[in-house]
């Protein structure tokens, strides 16, 4: 599969040599460009941190973000991908004064914005209803991803999120850093993930740590994987592929995470308000991309304020949610929808008509609108048929 024509989605007639350029870019989205010693001071790390104290590892991995600030790549945007992906297109359509292509959201809309979970620890199951009332009270709705065999999981919790219109997903089997050691031990902690996403209903996963190894996970029994941020030097393992668009890996589709974590944010970096989310969500609304965020229950004070109590004030996560939600042209979903999505569109194409106007055939023909890509002063943009 050609990562560049599943992304542009042209009429397949069009002779359009996209699939030359195929390897740059899966050099960003499979992280080819980074250095492998990386692999091995994430396992140091994690070997060691059970002697560390939690004080001394926010300490340490703050001393550490003044190294990354200027580092490739760039936090908290990088455009490069992006950038190249249209700086491809051009240089294969010149000659062309429009060119049609399925748009990439449903119904035309600008942009997507994804809200996901990651209860780490037992104290995150005590923040779950308050936080699932904050986003119905804005309309939104969320996915959780659980950890099966760090702290009980009562499946009556499970069937109340998703009876409540959420999702419910998978993070990882211990959440202790070993998922990664070997494939051995991937291999075994997969079958038993597997049975407990059957048993959740679950299809979707996320990495503890959003450590990573595309060959490994590529054939993960799930509808999707959100494992990837597409820039972040402040993880165990830093890097990222540099996509704010989903993009299939082997058999799964992959949503990239693309907002800063609220970890990172407000434990790490000491941030005191929300605007390096607000920056990033311009500037993916800008590019017509996915706005995915990570929001954890174990780092926020439900009670609000700034009291003595840690974690940061559930103010900020309210203030992001009325932020996107004045945003009308954004369409928000979960992620399970995303990745079906994707995956319909992938499955459709655009074909002319007797009249020989585009029109799209396959699953998102009733969804789907079709765009126009026009070069003006050299720059790539667009006009939806809608």
């Amino acid at each position: 599969m050609s990562e560049l024509k599943s992304f542009w989605k042209l009429d397949p007639d069009l002779d359009v040599p996209l699939d030359e350029y195929d390897k740059a870019i899966e050099n960003f989205l499979f992280e080819r460009y980074r250095d492998k010693s990386d692999s091995r001071l994430v396992k140091a790390y994690y070997v060691l941190k059970p002697l560390i104290a939690r004080r001394l590892q926010i300490l340490l991995r703050r001393t550490r973000t003044k190294s990354s600030q200027s580092s490739f790549p760039l936090w908290p945007i990088e455009e490069k991908l992006e950038r190249l992906k249209r700086q491809i297109l051009i240089t294969c359509t010149k000659t062309r004064d429009e060119i049609p292509f399925i748009w990439f959201w449903p119904h035309g809309k600008t942009f997507a914005f994804v809200i996901t979970h990651d209860v780490e620890t037992q104290k995150g199951l005590g923040n779950i209803q308050r936080i699932c009332e904050i986003e119905k009270k804005y309309g939104f709705k969320s996915s959780w991803n659980f950890v099966p065999e760090r702290y009980p999981v009562d499946i009556r919790l499970l069937e109340r999120i998703v009876k409540g219109a959420f999702e419910v997903g998978i993070h990882g089997l211990k959440h202790d850093g070993k998922l990664f050691n070997s494939k051995k031990i991937f291999d075994e902690r997969m079958k038993k993930i597997k049975k407990y996403g059957v048993k959740w209903s679950a299809v979707g996963f996320r990495s503890p740590a959003t450590h990573r190894n595309r060959d490994w996970m590529e054939n993960m029994p799930f509808e999707y994987d959100s494992s990837f941020p597409d820039t972040d030097p402040y993880e165990p393992q830093p890097g990222g592929c540099l996509s704010i668009f989903p993009f299939f890996m082997g058999n799964l589709v992959e949503l990239p995470i693309t907002l800063a974590q609220d970890h990172t944010l407000f434990e790490i970096l000491g941030y005191k308000d929300i605007s390096i989310w607000k920056q990033k969500i311009d500037w993916i609304e800008k590019m017509n991309g996915m706005a995915l965020v990570i929001v954890h229950p174990d780092y926020i004070r439900p009670g609000g304020g700034r009291g003595k109590e840690s974690g940061y004030p559930i103010e900020y996560y309210e203030e992001l949610l009325q932020y996107v939600k004045n945003k009308d042209r954004c369409w928000h979903a979960l992620p399970r929808e995303v990745a079906q999505w994707w995956r319909r569109r992938e499955a459709s194409e655009i074909r002319p008509n007797g009249n020989r106007e585009a029109r799209i055939r396959g699953p998102v023909f009733k969804d789907g609108v079709v765009a126009r890509i026009r070069l003006v002063d050299e720059e790539v943009t667009f006009k939806l048929d809608v």
